[in-house]
């Protein structure tokens, strides 16, 4: 039978818990399967798992945190034969199904790696609003003074600390609290703790204590941290066992804390507390002075830009790898669009898409049918951004499925309709061109789902909005929707547009809209008869109206052309 099994310790004695149920909660409450009395683990701590011949241990968001084989588990964690876990200064070593586990002696390479930072933070203990600090600095109102006192050493260790900058958060915690121990010799431990962005608490970020082979565990009073990060003070004890703040808070004494102070560590503005920095000594007789805490608020400056430089970096870095990944998918979705424009005797064809951010909600297809008709479509989803792409991925499957499942035009359109009234969409819509063009008898028949009507252009420059009369609801606003047709005959010369409104709702600098009378007007003024011209030419005009204004809305464009 699995087990875990506590090591022998002036904290807990030896136990034995049975692995028998696929679930053992690991706690300091009394209704734990695994009870453990000891401050500093939470009521609900761990939890360990069955599945499938194997143990897996998950910490429960513990304010102290589960380690196994010395490393902090942040996810369910598989469990071998003679691991050690631990909780707070509690280890529980793991005996798998074949009754066998490590000796104690062979546990020595993980019990020293576990016991690497082995720190408490511990909040058990309250401060009295009374008491009055001896020393108190508040940020706003002074600025720190640099004293002479090993100047050089502090210097250098200031030095050392600003080569940090444009790090990584993981790799600036580590050599800050190291050099917190170059600045102040008298120091026995130092730490720093910064504001989680997901809990908003104070979490241990970084632990170091001068003597490397002490083994013992170091507990943190989370009471003064608070304290200091309410308050944005910076604070000095120089004797813990006379300071009238302690009295209440026999932890701390335990602790053998004799001297200790903190600062916070201040945004740029000096507004947020992004964490506090502190150091005690432990040691009787050793104290910090004045001087030393008007240098840890001048660390705690420092700190303060090396940590968020380091943060701006990390931020710089995650954009550009989603500017890359956004280039893959603007590439991708781009393959989705027609690789180029059907060729069609006595028929020429012009299609522009320019989405407004990386990923647009604008549609446009040509579709070849059996009978040698042709399909020529036009959407434009509701918003913009990665949502209105993919969703305009799904229209371009669906239009080419209702095309072969359906028997006519208006059921393809109800299909479609009916697949985006589903609330998985969230409510969006579509507002889609449908048309169909003979070539044999130069007949479009044409449905629209709420879009922008058609315009026919003619060759004596005569301008008409077609099917007004026939426009339905979008897709996806109401399911019982009927989509009647429209049906013309593409004479010689004229041509067909299909916008979306993107085009008519171009802005620019002044805050005007090209708008359809901006459309209209270049069809009237245009002297082309090419469409490939013609349609270069439409969009030119529209960019140039908007001149340096950036693009509010995506782009789509379809001519078709009968040749004169």
């Amino acid at each position: 039978m699995p087990f875990l099994q506590t090591r022998d310790s002036s904290v807990v004695d030896r136990q034995t818990f049975e692995l028998k149920q696929d679930s053992a909660r690991i706690g300091r409450s009394a209704s734990s399967e695994i009870c453990l009395d000891h401050h500093g683990i939470s009521r609900d701590h761990a939890v360990v798992t069955y599945d499938k011949g194997t143990h897996f241990i998950s910490d429960m968001n513990s304010r102290n945190g589960t380690f196994v084989n010395g490393r902090p588990i942040h996810e369910a964690t598989r469990l071998r034969n003679g691991d050690l876990v631990r909780l707070c200064d509690v280890e529980l070593i793991y005996t798998d199904n074949d009754g066998s586990s490590l000796s104690e002696s062979g546990l020595s390479n993980k019990s020293s790696q576990a016991s690497i930072n082995r720190v408490i933070v511990s909040d058990a203990e309250q401060i009295s609003e009374s008491y009055t600090v001896k020393r108190q600095i508040e940020l706003s109102k002074k600025k720190p003074v640099l004293t002479s006192a090993n100047a050089a050493v502090k210097l250098q260790a200031m030095i050392d600390i600003g080569r940090n900058i444009g790090a990584s958060v993981d790799q600036v915690v580590p050599q800050l609290v190291e050099n917190l121990l170059k600045i102040f010799p008298q120091a026995d431990c130092a730490f720093i703790m910064l504001t989680s962005e997901q809990t908003n608490r104070l979490e241990l970020k970084g632990f170091q204590h001068r003597d490397p082979n002490n083994l013992d565990s170091f507990s943190i009073s989370r009471s003064i941290l608070e304290k200091v990060a309410a308050s944005k003070a910076a604070v000095l004890s120089d004797d813990v066992s006379n300071d009238s703040r302690f009295d209440m808070s026999e932890s701390i004494v335990s602790y053998n804390i004799y001297s200790i102070m903190a600062a916070p560590i201040m945004d740029y503005d000096q507004s947020e507390v992004l964490g506090v920095i502190q150091v005690d000594a432990r040691s009787r007789g050793q104290r910090f002075t004045y001087e030393d805490l008007d240098m840890l608020v001048a660390l705690a400056y420092q700190v303060a830009v090396t940590y968020q430089n380091a943060k701006l970096h990390e931020v710089a870095i995650a954009e550009q790898i989603m500017e890359r990944e956004m280039n893959i998918a603007n590439t991708v979705q781009r393959g989705l669009l027609p690789q180029h424009s059907p060729v069609i005797e006595n028929y020429g064809f012009f299609d522009f898409y320019r989405p407004a951010k990386y990923l647009g909600g604008d549609y446009y297809d040509y579709i070849q049918l059996a009978d040698g008709r042709l399909v020529f479509a036009l959407g434009d989803v509701s918003g913009k951004g990665v949502a209105a792409s993919l969703l305009m991925a799904k229209l371009s499957a669906e239009v080419r499925g209702g095309l072969i499942i359906e028997t006519s035009f208006e059921d393809t359109m109800k299909r479609l309709n009916r697949t985006f009234c589903d609330p998985r969409w969230d409510n969006r819509f579509i507002t889609f061109f449908f048309g169909v063009l003979d070539q044999k008898t130069n007949e479009i028949v044409f449905h629209n789902a709420g879009h922008v009507p058609p315009i026919l252009f003619s060759p004596d420059g005569t301008v008409e909005m077609l099917g007004d009369e026939i426009i339905g609801l979008p897709l996806g606003v109401m399911e019982d929707t009927v989509y009647p047709e429209y049906r013309l005959t593409l004479q010689a010369g004229q041509k067909l547009i299909v916008i979306s409104d993107g085009i008519t709702d171009a802005m620019n600098a002044k805050g005007e809209y090209f708008m359809m009378d901006g459309v209209v007007k270049f069809l009237k003024d245009s002297q082309v008869s090419g469409v490939e011209e013609f349609g270069t030419n439409l969009i030119s005009a529209v960019h140039s109206f908007a001149g340096r204004t950036p693009q509010s809305d995506d782009q789509s464009m379809i001519v078709v052309g009968r040749n004169p």
